[in-house]
């Protein structure tokens, strides 16, 4: 599976303090640039010929291409993110087990190269 053309896309909203960032009432929404470092960089290096390509739902999305990740934002809002999906599938929503989600994604990549 060394395929350099797998893409793995993934969906997150940038971190934000609603309520301020010392606020005792909610803590933060959305992912930090730290959580998104960790996903790109373990997955990268853990499925090797694969790239992650990042996509910030704040902005505009393209019905085209992320209509699997607008569903899910239209149905469950923000906790839907981050998302994760490879040609055009969702293989994951929400806060991940990285382990969990490697091998779930090693998965869908692998079927996906057998059935080339």
């Amino acid at each position: 599976m060394s395929d350099t053309n797998s893409t793995i896309r993934l969906y997150y909203l940038p971190q934000s303090f609603p309520c301020g960032p010392q606020s005792s009432c909610c803590g933060p929404v959305g992912q930090s640039e730290e959580e998104l470092r960790e996903y790109i960089a373990q997955l990268e290096s853990k499925l090797p010929g694969t790239r992650v390509q990042t996509i910030d739902v704040s902005k505009k999305l393209s019905l085209a291409s992320d209509l699997p990740a607008i569903k899910l934002i239209n149905t469950f809002g923000a906790m839907a993110c981050p998302i994760f999906t490879v040609d055009g599938e969702v293989v994951s929503m929400g806060p991940a087990s990285l382990p969990e989600l490697i091998e779930t994604l090693r998965a869908k990549l692998e079927a996906r190269h057998s059935a080339q």
